[in-house]
């Protein structure tokens, strides 16, 4: 599933997989040849992993929110000791004046590291997020264009482009049902004839 090539190559990838006539057969039903082969090539580009999503793996980015709620901790016994306290109850120091209001920073780093760490289980790699998305995008590209979802010509599509053997017409239709609420998001930015989903860009 790590197969990545410019948009004009997808075809000759279904040529070599022999589904190019899918293709086709989805063209004559009303689908935008343009709007698919890009979708097609969103899927293969729907890279997942930690470094992609955080720029580390995963054990540095358990480090990183380790680090995030010791500086926390630090923050919270630095705020007891007695300098703070003279800087910012006996001397009245404008720069100290606000760090006992709630909520204080320790406990905004604590929520942010908390946040985080949470969101981990619900966007990490494990649950193809973006990957199920672009998923969903063609789908609702073959449903919006022909008004049928097309399971066997996008199965095989599908199949060809993440080389997935074992992609049936029974898994794809299995998937479109499970994930019905992806591809009615993704609707309305067929509509419009643009996603909100772009290829990644690559900053670094």
């Amino acid at each position: 599933m790590g197969w990545k090539k410019a948009p004009a190559d997808v075809e000759s990838v279904l040529k070599e997989h022999a589904t190019d006539f899918q293709l086709e057969s989805l063209v004559r039903a009303g689908c935008d040849r343009s709007q698919l082969l890009t979708a097609l090539e969103l899927v293969c580009l729907a890279d997942e992993s930690w470094k992609s999503l955080v720029e580390m793996n995963l054990r540095a980015f358990k480090g990183a929110i380790g680090q995030i709620r010791h500086c926390a901790d630090m923050i919270d016994r630095l705020n007891r000791s007695h300098l703070i306290y003279r800087l910012s109850i006996e001397h009245r120091d404008p720069r100290f004046a606000g760090i006992h209001e709630l909520p204080t920073l320790a406990e905004r780093l604590r929520g942010y590291a908390n946040l985080v760490d949470q969101q981990r289980y619900l966007f990490g790699p494990k649950r193809k997020i973006r990957w199920q998305m672009r998923k969903a995008w063609i789908v609702a590209i073959v449903i919006e264009h022909t008004g049928k979802p097309h399971d066997r010509e996008v199965a095989a599509l599908i199949a060809s482009v993440l080389d997935l053997r074992k992609y049936s017409e029974k898994a794809h239709q299995a998937w479109r049902v499970k994930h019905t609420d992806f591809v009615e998001m993704m609707r309305p930015d067929v509509l419009r004839g643009q996603s909100k989903h772009p290829a990644p860009s690559n900053p670094r």
